[in-house]
């Protein structure tokens, strides 16, 4: 009990106090330094810390300091309860004192560690859901990561209900509701303020903080009297009430609510009324010191004057955040090393560079944007779950283009190449920065000893966490319980990450943001990119050669262009060839559309290499089957495809195209997995017994079929291949549309796909739609392919579409030749393609880019180590054993089924 009174101490105290001394010295005072002195003396912590929680409510924000630097002038570590309970005690406090001036990162790290501490002792303390849970969950809103919030949130609601705190319940249904607004589920957030509202009374108090979400909820929904009626209503009874320092904070959020709704109304001078009431409020009870609340009103009333076009006016209340953050020299000149991961600045300087914009100050606009995207990229690096990750990702976006149509526009205006590069910074700041990370993350681990236990840990939660998705996607149990018990698995593995980046700092995710003059230096000089940025408005490509960015090309109505390329791919692909059969003029004439919209003007040398670097529905294409000009004739073979002129690979990115060029390569060992049928139908595929047969008369290896090719199989050759070989079904499964290869036992999906000690420096994935999946804005399509790549693999070729059996047996057998020919391997799959297109015996159908084109090679570029099949007995008997799989097979269809053999997709 001792404790829980002390920590309510604090924050009374905390606000009481720091009125009247926000401006006193950040020197200790001497009486201060010599009690401490005297109880070190004395061997007695427990008072010793507690002197310097105490100094710390009479000098809230200028003894923050002193306040976390208590663990490196302790003495020694808390031994006795109540030690360790004075311990807990500093970290809420620090924790608390953090978030108060606004450093969120910093007080989610804090109340982490009071977290952690109370289950690393097993100490039984109340209040720890009150003061350590609650706020923790409320720091993770304010920075972004809802799915974490609401997971500790639900962890805080176990405990007051367990506990039969209603007040806290209450509180935690509030909490919830933000979080599920924030998501834009409405729907769940209203049930948890309908939650709230029926452990309240009548006359209860806390209706008040339920009916501010709910105001807020209404306003998200654009049902604009139903808010205003709701928070109107609420600002009467809290007046009624005579607010008090700790219930003012209600009335200064009700306040802001009714800024927002009447802002959003157009009553302009309404709503700033209500932001200079919150503001009196801040003033007057906590002495302006609630550093958040106090920045957002800002940010408010500057939206105002930007919709009144009052650019000059916004800006002087933007710079008062700056101030209140402490980011800004008296010239109000941005210390960018001082920017900080928070969604409040990513809103304040995006909101900057619009009245820089409305100003005509297109420098001054740019240059905000880009502190406005720094600031979102930190928050992206505190980030853990993937999906969170890849939700913000997507979010940012916009802002993103925003950024790059200024940039064009002042490349335009002044032709200065400094420009170009920004565009092309932009750009990588939205493409596959995830996936980035992940690369890094499992290359740096894999540096590492994994015999600490540390690691063996993670690995088991990262089991259990893939057991668990695997479970849910295949129908188990309960949806709702598995999901429950994965959250718990993730939220354990989250810490222990964090353990091990604090024991390995090699670990930690860099921070700096590299500029494209820097990632263009890495390039070899004869590098040539075309890199894609589809937004809302425009489409932009970047053309990058020789270390420079020569041309940049803005398309106009991308949503129209977006379009027509979804339609082309669906039509002409993804449904099949006959479209492109019936309809060859059709496609004909389409393909060369979207060829000259995406590539015309540029400058590209006859047969020279080339890396596209897709977005968005452009990642769905394939350009080695794009037809260059518009003169069309019946003769397909003839058809100026642009494989013809160009050899072409792709990649995520030019950082992820970096980073992969650094892996070493391994020795010539090839593995091959080959799937003679489908899943329960057990319907035969002759092609793949011939494409495995074909394969092994040219490249020694390993090579496993059917019964031999379970997932035990691909996971051990995996480990110990440089080229594996995958000729299986493929699919997407569930509402995530998780890519899923099948083996002869079972399917491996991509989240299974764990880094491993080696990977292969090729993996060839001889399915269908492998390199496609469900496509995240600002993050790329989530295909298998990318998975590879995630956890190390060079590269990878994969189909886009169905891949049509007899072709791609023929080209991956091409390919392999043409690779022990020394070949690298978009050059042996480009030859493959033309060889394939040069064979004058094929029907005219088969030179239609559906059967030749679906495989593309997805990383960086090199060549291979492969061993030629040799002549010993042992090859002549695995030959035979895989001619009579296809023999019995065949017979199979042809005797019991008695019907005619037609080539089976591997869809």
């Amino acid at each position: 009990m001792e404790v829980l009174a002390r920590i309510l101490l604090v924050y009374l105290s905390f606000f009481g106090l720091a009125t009247a001394t926000a401006q006193t010295s950040v020197n200790v005072p001497q009486s201060i330094t010599k009690t401490l002195d005297s109880l070190k003396k004395q061997d007695n912590l427990s008072d010793w810390l507690y002197t310097r929680i105490d100094y710390s409510y009479v000098n809230p924000r200028q003894s923050l300091s002193f306040l976390m630097n208590t663990e490196q002038e302790r003495w020694r570590k808390p031994k006795s309860t109540s030690e360790k309970e004075a311990w807990l005690m500093l970290l809420s406090n620090q924790g608390y004192n953090q978030m108060y001036t606004g450093n969120i990162l910093n007080s989610i790290n804090c109340y982490e560690q009071a977290y952690n501490y109370v289950v690393e002792h097993k100490l039984n303390v109340e209040g720890i859901a009150e003061y350590v849970l609650k706020p923790w969950a409320n720091n993770y809103t304010r920075l972004g990561d809802y799915e974490k919030a609401l997971f500790i949130q639900q962890k805080t609601l176990d405990h007051a209900l367990k506990e039969r705190n209603d007040p806290l319940a209450i509180s935690v249904y509030n909490n919830m509701a933000i979080s599920y607004r924030s998501l834009g589920d409405f729907k769940k957030a209203e049930e948890c303020i309908h939650l709230g509202t029926k452990k309240t009374t009548p006359t209860s108090a806390a209706l008040v903080l339920l009916d501010n979400t709910l105001a807020d909820i209404y306003n998200d929904k654009d049902e604009l009297s139903l808010a205003e009626k709701i928070i109107s209503r609420n600002i009467v009874r809290q007046k009624q009430l005579k607010p008090n320092f700790e219930s003012a904070y209600w009335l200064l959020s009700s306040y802001i609510t009714a800024g927002n709704i009447q802002s959003k109304k157009l009553n302009f001078a309404v709503a700033q009324n209500n932001y200079l009431q919150a503001l009196a409020i801040n003033d007057k009870y906590y002495n302006g010191n609630r550093l958040r609340e106090k920045a957002y009103i800002f940010i408010q009333l500057g939206k105002i004057k930007l919709a009144q076009k009052q650019p000059n006016q916004a800006i002087t209340y933007f710079n008062q955040v700056l101030n209140t953050f402490g980011l800004a020299d008296t010239a109000s000149k941005v210390n960018v090393e001082r920017v900080f991961g928070d969604n409040r600045l990513v809103d304040l300087f995006y909101q900057k560079s619009l009245a820089y914009g409305q100003l005509g100050k297109d420098k001054e606009a740019l240059e905000n944007i880009q502190l406005s995207l720094l600031a979102a990229d930190k928050i992206r690096f505190e980030l853990a779950d993937v999906k969170t990750k890849q939700r913000f990702q997507s979010e940012t976006k916009q802002m993103a283009e925003n950024a790059i149509g200024i940039a064009f526009k002042l490349l335009a205006k002044t032709k200065d190449h400094r420009f170009a590069e920004i565009i092309v910074d932009i750009i990588e700041q939205t493409r596959a920065r995830t996936l980035l990370d992940d690369i890094r993350r499992n290359q740096q681990q894999l540096t590492l000893s994994t015999k600490d236990p540390l690691f063996q840990e993670k690995a088991k939660l990262e089991q259990a966490i893939a057991y668990n998705e695997k479970e849910l996607l295949q129908g188990g149990e309960s949806p709702k319980e598995i999901e429950k018990r994965n959250s718990e698995l993730k939220f354990k593995l989250e810490a222990l990450e964090k353990n091990i980046t604090q024991r390995y700092p090699s670990l930690a995710l860099s921070k700096d943001i590299k500029t494209a003059n820097s990632l263009l230096k890495q390039l070899p000089r004869s590098a040539h990119f075309i890199e894609f940025f589809a937004g809302n408005s425009h489409l932009y490509v970047a053309d990058i050669y020789n270390r420079q960015v020569k041309h940049v090309k803005r398309v106009s109505n991308a949503q129209q262009v977006k379009k027509d390329i979804s339609d082309f791919v669906n039509t002409y692909y993804h449904n099949g060839p006959t479209a492109m059969m019936n309809q060859p003029k059709s496609f004909f004439t389409t393909s060369n559309q979207i060829y000259k919209t995406l590539l015309g003007g540029f400058n590209l040398s006859k047969n020279e290499k080339l890396i596209i670097i897709p977005d968005e529905v452009i990642g769905y294409l394939s350009f080695d089957g794009m037809i260059t000009n518009d003169n069309y004739q019946p003769d397909i073979a003839s058809w100026p495809y642009l494989i013809k002129e160009l050899s072409l690979s792709y990649a995520f990115s030019i950082q992820t195209w970096i980073n992969q060029s650094t892996k070493k390569l391994n020795p010539g060992r090839f593995a091959g997995l080959f799937v003679t049928h489908q899943n329960k139908n057990k319907q035969f595929i002759p092609a793949v017994a011939k494409e495995a047969e074909s394969i092994a008369k040219i490249v020694d290896g390993n090579f496993m079929m059917d019964e031999d090719a379970r997932v035990k199989d691909f996971f051990n050759a995996f480990d110990k291949a440089n080229v594996l070989h995958i000729s299986t079904h493929s699919y997407s499964s569930g509402l995530q549309k998780e890519p899923t290869l099948s083996f002869d036992d079972e399917p491996v999906f991509l989240f299974e796909l764990s880094a491993r000690k080696t990977a292969p420096d090729l993996v060839v994935l001889s399915a269908c739609r492998t390199a496609d999946g469900m496509m995240n804005t600002g993050e790329g399509i989530i295909s298998l392919s990318r998975g590879f790549a995630a956890i190390g693999t060079g590269g990878t070729i994969a189909g886009l579409w169905n891949v049509n059996d007899q072709a791609a047996s023929e080209i991956t057998t091409s390919c392999y030749h043409n690779m022990l020919q020394g070949q690298a391997i978009s050059l042996a799959l480009h030859h493959a393609k033309l060889d394939w297109l040069q064979d004058k015996q094929r029907p005219a159908q088969e030179y239609l880019p559906y059967y030749w084109d679906a495989l593309v090679y997805m990383g960086y570029d090199k060549k291979v180590a492969l061993k030629p099949a040799g002549n010993s007995l042992a090859n002549y008997g695995k030959l035979s054993a895989l001619v009579l799989t296809a023999f019995f097979g065949i017979y199979y269809l042809i005797k019991v089924k008695k019907k005619a053999i037609s080539p089976v997709s591997k869809s």
